[in-house]
């Protein structure tokens, strides 16, 4: 929590990401990617709004956490099944249509953490669980981490491979 070590380690994890997040698109052809952004800015922009306005206590997203861990885990073993598929260790028609499902569930899944760890930075004083004003960088990669991730996976959808 210390300041310097904070923005060394933010700039750090920016520049991982963004190298990783380049080389993945550079698989990819230019349009597909242009449309994925546009898609994920899209996705971005609506739930963070839908977020920060909802006020319906009964909705609370600050308490979605252990659901969404529960997910986050059966999305991990769907995609070691998706790997063992892809190495012939199961038949090939075990899972058909497995990787459309799979960045279709992903690029759910992330989402629906964008809403939850966007909620718990704006969260106020009324909520259950909410990051503290001294845990901007912590804030600022977890948001990031989000949209990088659901960004990927609506690559992986509409993506066409590059000639």
């Amino acid at each position: 929590r210390k300041a310097p070590m904070k923005w060394w380690f933010l700039g750090l994890f920016t520049l991982g990401e963004a190298i990783s997040v380049g080389f993945v698109s550079s698989f990819y052809a230019y349009r597909s990617v242009i449309s994925a952004m546009a898609a994920t800015m899209a996705a971005t922009m609506s739930v963070s709004v839908y977020t920060v306005m909802q006020k319906n206590p009964k909705y609370d997203l600050t308490q979605w956490g252990a659901g969404l861990s529960s997910v986050a885990m059966i999305f991990l073993l769907y995609g070691i099944i998706g790997m063992l598929q892809m190495f012939n260790v199961i038949p090939a028609n075990f899972l058909p249509y497995n990787d459309a499902i799979y960045s279709f569930l992903g690029a759910t899944l992330f989402s629906f953490y964008l809403a939850h760890h966007t909620r718990l930075i704006v969260a106020g004083k009324h909520a259950k669980y909410q990051m503290s004003e001294k845990d901007y960088v912590l804030g600022a990669m977890t948001l990031y981490n989000d949209i990088i991730n659901m960004f990927i996976y609506i690559l992986r959808i509409i993506g066409e491979d590059r000639d």
